[in-house]
């Protein structure tokens, strides 16, 4: 038998969050016989993961945000978790400008390929303290990471700068979806889950999937929920995520009388199943590199309306995704997913499955891209 090669993945947190979910797909993929992947993972928010981790022979290590403890000791928790739990053949970071910082540990550790992989488009984020951040994180991935590799260019041009894309010194790796996951359901249960969830009759139901933190914006989803209590509309809303705004969102919900229209589902295993039962799924986002969610709701049939930040790249071309600037207000938003609604034809399984393979978007594929990339292809 081969010896069994392990990577240490570095993620923001082990919710289920885009990335992690990603990951996760790929994981559960995998042949565990020849690869293991563990993760470092920082203290904070939801551990939905763990436990899935373990059991697949990965293991999980908490560390505290670096704007927490500095730089330096930092660096040295990396260090230490490397030389302790090793060897490793890579480390592969998904935090970002972070990202440069973890593959100067592994460097003094030994870890022979460093890898950081950018995510998200943050080039709307012009803060002056943003900005210093972004350029020190991008010098010294310069200096220490062996392979760049990003979900979309721009996600690549933000960490990476345009000069690095153009050049060609980022690989494109595209985020996998399960398609099995998104097999249809049968209408009855469709219908009985809607119906737990608050949509009754023709009521438009607008979902909602990912974390509740800023960068994604799901304050907008109230907004759209004022705006339809106004009108006196058939909207629900429902909230499949967790995050740190979840209270002040049910708090909002509650204090502008819209409570009776959102549902907050927290985090949710069965998201998949959700996404079919969902009339539209909103993307109001800040910033994105890609949106696994805009991918997933395709492929589980349904509209997706997405904020503009959202790339090109997130349309599979079965006619159900589209995208709006968040400065035509949450009115015109909710205008707009009546009439996607109203008009949008659901592509069978099939069609949706194979729209998403010929995009590059199946995690079956993925698998022989990361094994390649870790050199055992």
């Amino acid at each position: 038998m081969p010896e069994q090669k392990r990577v240490l993945h570095v993620v923001a947190s082990t919710s289920r969050a885009g990335v992690e979910m990603a990951l996760m797909n790929l994981y559960r993929r995998i042949d565990r016989q020849k690869l293991r992947f563990d993760f470092v993972a920082h203290d904070r928010g939801n551990d939905d993961l763990s436990r899935e981790i373990e059991e697949m022979g990965g293991r999980v290590f908490k560390v505290p945000l670096m704007t927490r403890v500095g730089v330096f000791r930092f660096m040295n928790t990396i260090y230490r978790i490397i030389r302790d739990n090793g060897p490793y053949i890579a480390l592969h970071t998904h935090t970002d400008h972070q990202g440069g910082f973890c593959a100067a540990a592994a460097k003094k550790a030994g870890v022979p390929l460093r890898i950081c992989h950018a995510h998200t488009d943050t080039r709307s984020l012009r803060s002056a303290a943003y900005l210093a951040k972004r350029l020190i994180g991008r010098f010294v991935i310069s200096l220490y990471a062996t392979r760049k590799c990003a979900c979309s260019e721009n996600a690549a041009a933000a960490l990476f700068g345009r000069r690095a894309v153009k050049k060609g010194e980022v690989t494109l790796i595209k985020n996998g979806v399960e398609l099995s996951g998104f097999a249809d359901i049968p209408a009855r249960d469709k219908e009985r889950i809607r119906a737990e969830l608050g949509a009754c009759g023709r009521e438009i139901l607008i979902g909602y999937v990912g974390r509740l933190s800023p960068e994604k914006n799901p304050g907008f989803i109230i907004e759209m929920a004022k705006e339809s209590a106004a009108a006196g509309d058939g909207f629900r809303f429902a909230f499949a995520g967790d995050g740190v705004l979840a209270d002040c969102l049910k708090k909002e919900s509650d204090a502008s009388g819209v409570s009776g229209r959102c549902v907050f589902l927290g985090t949710r295993e069965d998201a998949a199943l959700l996404m079919q039962c969902f009339d539209i799924v909103v993307v109001p986002s800040l910033s994105e590199g890609f949106s696994l969610v805009c991918a997933e709701a395709q492929a589980a049939g349904t509209p997706v309306l997405a904020a503009s930040c959202v790339p090109a790249e997130a349309d599979m071309g079965l006619g159900l995704f589209f995208r709006m600037s968040l400065r035509d207000g949450a009115h015109e938003w909710l205008l707009r997913a009546r009439e996607i609604v109203s008009s949008s034809k659901r592509p069978d399984e099939d069609t949706r499955f194979a729209a998403l393979r010929k995009k590059g978007h199946d995690v079956s594929d993925n698998v022989g891209v990361y094994m390649r990339l870790y050199g055992l292809g």
